[in-house]
């Protein structure tokens, strides 16, 4: 207790300086904060789009970009659906529209989302686990004319079961409401496969198919048959579409570490220079301790308890700080309101992101600490006192 009160004093005696080096370990925590949150909830999405097609073959395009079995882009004849329910090992294939809008228009356009989605209604249950697919409301009766929409746009424009939204001009009821943890299905519009073919001009076009093979299938060879067959399409399994996505992955894991590593090194710098400064200005102090008698662990622990403690209020700051910038960053890129990302805190800079910031920055801090220490501790005492006295 007494330690953490000269520490204090020592901070207070130094403000500004004190006040710079807590603002410098805030500004790169609230960076690493920031930049982790929105990296990582980037690579939530495409971790998650693999989970709807588990152990399934997924054809699209030849050459079209496909992120975690979804294509960006590239149409296929529907009627490829019907060649593939030909092959003898294939149990079902299911044609899908998957529209990726990367930015989401004002309300007084087309609806704002940023997935829509048209596949036939009654074989949604199979493609989607039902722990994502909780309705509120009710499947869509009337293909023609009723939707899904997911729980963060319903939240967004305050939509129910019932409610009508206008979709590229025409106007459309909200069957149910999808409340499941799914981050891509809470920003999905899901519709009849002709009703989307329909609003977007894709007239007997897909951009994609989901197969499901029957038990006991080799999932390679029937991958490699489809192609043969049919000579347009990819047909991706599931390690082929891994593949594709990690290179993505690893970029992102790389810049992620990337940033952490440089925002804490130069944490430890500034910290290490502080202290080095502060020790100097102490070192009669320090050296006064010694000739009584003090033992060296009490100036190292008041060394190591100051740095401690710049961490503590930097990081915390820092935390603050990071939490809204990550908030901002994900409104901007999104184009929705802050205030839901603020309810969901939680979820976009999670409480294992918040301790190891936090753990991160005071252990940074410490390890600065121990180089003025080790200053401090092989000063020579005789001298230091005569030239201070």
């Amino acid at each position: 207790m007494r330690i953490s009160a000269i520490c204090l004093k020592n901070l207070k005696r130094r403000k500004l300086r004190t006040l710079l080096c807590v603002c410098g370990i805030a500004f790169s925590i609230a960076f690493l904060v920031g930049v982790s949150a929105t990296t990582s909830r980037v690579m939530t999405i495409i971790r998650e789009m693999n989970f709807f097609f588990e152990d399934e073959i997924i054809i699209v395009a030849r050459n079209t970009l496909v992120i975690q079995g979804f294509p960006i882009g590239g149409t296929i004849p529907e009627k490829t659906v019907d060649e593939l329910e030909e092959i003898a090992e294939v149990k079902d294939a299911v044609p899908m529209l998957f529209i990726l809008e990367l930015r989401a228009s004002e309300i007084s356009g087309a609806f704002p989302a940023n997935v829509t989605i048209g596949l036939p209604l009654d074989k949604l249950p199979l493609l989607f686990p039902p722990v994502f697919l909780r309705i509120e409301g009710h499947l869509p009766s009337n293909p023609c004319k009723e939707v899904l929409v997911g729980r963060s746009i319903a939240d967004q424009y305050s939509l129910f079961s019932g409610s009508s939204i206008s979709f590229e001009g025409k106007n459309l009821t909200v069957a149910g409401i999808i409340r499941g943890p799914s981050i891509i299905l809470s920003r999905s519009i899901i519709m009849s496969l002709r009703l989307l073919q329909e609003l977007q001009k894709y007239g007997g076009q897909i951009n994609m198919a989901v197969v499901k093979l029957k038990p006991n299938a080799n999932v390679e060879e029937v991958a490699n048959n489809i192609e043969r067959r049919i000579n347009y399409v990819m047909a991706l399994t599931e390690s082929e579409r891994n593949e594709l996505t990690y290179p993505i992955l690893e970029e992102l894991s790389f810049w992620n570490y990337g940033t952490r590593i440089f925002m804490l090194i130069m944490s430890g710098m500034l910290v290490a220079t502080v202290e080095i400064m502060n020790v100097s200005e102490s070192r009669r102090d320090f050296a006064t301790l010694i000739a009584i008698g003090a033992p060296e662990t009490s100036i190292f622990k008041m060394i190591l308890a100051e740095t401690s403690l710049l961490g503590v209020l930097g990081g915390s700051l820092g935390l603050l700080f990071g939490g809204v910038a990550a908030v901002f960053f994900a409104s901007i890129y999104t184009n929705i309101p802050v205030i839901f990302f603020i309810q969901d805190l939680f979820n976009l800079v999670p409480p294992h992101l918040i301790a190891e910031a936090l753990a991160l920055a005071i252990l940074i801090c410490i390890l600065s600490g121990i180089v003025p220490t080790f200053f401090v501790l092989r000063t020579n005492i005789s001298e230091t006192l005569r030239a201070e006295y």
